[in-house]
């Protein structure tokens, strides 16, 4: 993501050399992709153990304060029905490192000593990069190895955030950066507060692969978008967006109450709902049956599925898809998820939201959408009112004839949600963030020759 924003081209307008480390920069797609003589590509290592990937996997339950993520309190309910023995070891070690700043230094520095990431010290002995950056501050182990061999290499490093949740809902952060560039304040205040990060080293930017939203109006083949797919003007167009299998069991029973539901509103107009499956039903590790999904096509019922590349990249898709989703979203009517990024980048677009927490059929509590409500970064979002949320069915059919009468409808509390997650949109995010992590590089430059 970081790759196919304003943030490569502004960085190769200086004068910088940039090393892609990527599971699959031996693919021909991606080295055609990144061709830019100034561009090296290598291969991530893999020195990843059995025992390494568990605790890095449990660490998330370890060690941030069970006063402060509500996300991870949700998630520990989750690991309670599926592994109580875990679930009271791991209670009992939060409730130690988590409340103890010294023991939990303790503990990530003797993870650093177990894990040390002496493979990429290899790689920087080749490249002598004067700065290393992460999309993550150690949430994936690869990450969290860069920035361990970065440290004892004594290289400036810099993570620029690409998720909206990784600071709430990952657990604390290990592996720490020199810098961290974020999307908004309230970003900056989540690191601040979750994870004892230095204000002094969190730089606001903007999140860059947002800004293709900015000026989406003015992009012809936008505007072109729904006769191209043959969409009338007069047809109401419902966009749903899957969210990771992963977490969401059962969403094809949240389709089957949303199209059962959809066909008994009668608003005026001829509806069509066109259902994008999310990456991570397609590929990876979630990979789902696409027949249970397909079943629900019909002649008001469209399935969309993503075209991933069959990748080392999990869920990696072409770079023209994102042209193609943001002509679909700006088209739709009105843009439904059970909890997505989808409903930032519908209010980036000036569509209206409709978050639905009804479930289609019955789950064990642990399972609910409607936990999604209480998730710390989600419960943030909602509280601007730029979504429309429907606990039930019949809400969901209020939201219909609501959105009905057109878009301008809740458009204030919409541009509230934006300020909230994006701070400044002004399509310029990229820009932004390519020259700070110039300005970092640069002074690291500096000071290594000094």
């Amino acid at each position: 993501m970081l790759l196919r924003t304003a943030i490569l081209p502004t960085l190769l307008d200086t004068d910088v050399q940039i090393v892609i480390c990527s599971p699959n920069s031996d693919e021909q797609y991606f080295r055609s992709e990144f061709s830019d003589p100034r561009i090296q590509h290598v291969c991530t290592p893999t020195s990843t153990t059995w025992l390494e990937s568990r605790l890095s996997n449990l660490r998330q339950y370890y060690l941030m304060n069970p006063r402060l993520g509500e996300t991870m309190n949700f998630k520990q309910e989750s690991l309670r029905h599926a592994n109580p023995t875990r679930f009271r070891i791991t209670r009992m070690v939060n409730r130690v490192l988590g409340n103890i700043p010294a023991i939990r230094s303790g503990y990530m520095a003797t993870e650093s000593l177990l894990f040390p990431g002496n493979e990429y010290a290899a790689i920087f002995r080749v490249f002598k990069p004067d700065l290393v950056v992460t999309g993550t501050p150690g949430f994936n182990i690869h990450d969290v190895h860069a920035l361990r061999a970065a440290k004892r290499c004594r290289i400036s490093t810099a993570t620029v955030m690409l998720s909206w949740d990784n600071l709430t809902s990952k657990g604390y952060m290990n592996g720490t950066p020199d810098h961290l560039i974020v999307w908004s304040e309230l970003m900056a205040q989540e690191a601040r507060e979750y994870h004892d990060f230095p204000a002094r080293r969190i730089y606001v930017a903007g999140a860059a692969q947002f800004d293709v939203f900015h000026d989406s109006k003015s992009n012809p083949k936008v505007q072109s978008w729904r006769t191209r797919h043959g969409v009338t003007d007069e047809t109401f167009l419902i966009c749903y967006g899957t969210i990771n299998p992963g977490i969401c069991r059962h969403e094809v029973s949240i389709l089957e109450s949303v199209i059962r539901t959809m066909r008994e509103t009668e608003i005026g107009r001829p509806k069509l709902l066109w259902i994008r499956l999310h990456p991570q039903v397609v590929n990876g590790e979630w990979k789902q049956d696409l027949n249970r999904f397909e079943q629900l096509a019909a002649p008001d019922v469209r399935i969309e599925v993503p075209p991933v590349h069959d990748s080392k990249l999990s869920w990696d898709l072409p770079q023209q898809d994102s042209e193609h989703l943001l002509g679909l979203l700006t088209s739709s009517d009105m843009v439904v998820t059970t909890s997505s990024t989808l409903s930032i980048d519908a209010a980036c677009v000036g569509t209206p939201i409709v978050n639905v927490f009804f479930d289609g059929c019955q789950v064990p509590e642990h399972e609910t959408v409607m936990r999604f409500k209480r998730y710390t970064h989600y419960e943030k979002l909602l509280s601007t009112g730029g979504v429309y949320v429907a606990d039930t069915v019949q809400q969901f059919a209020d939201s219909l004839l609501r959105y009905a009468s057109g878009k301008s409808v809740d458009s204030g509390k919409r541009e509230l949600l934006i300020k909230q997650q994006l701070g400044t949109f002004d399509g310029k995010a990229g820009e932004r963030t390519a020259t700070k992590l110039f300005q970092l590089a640069s002074i690291a430059g500096r000071n290594s020759k000094k």
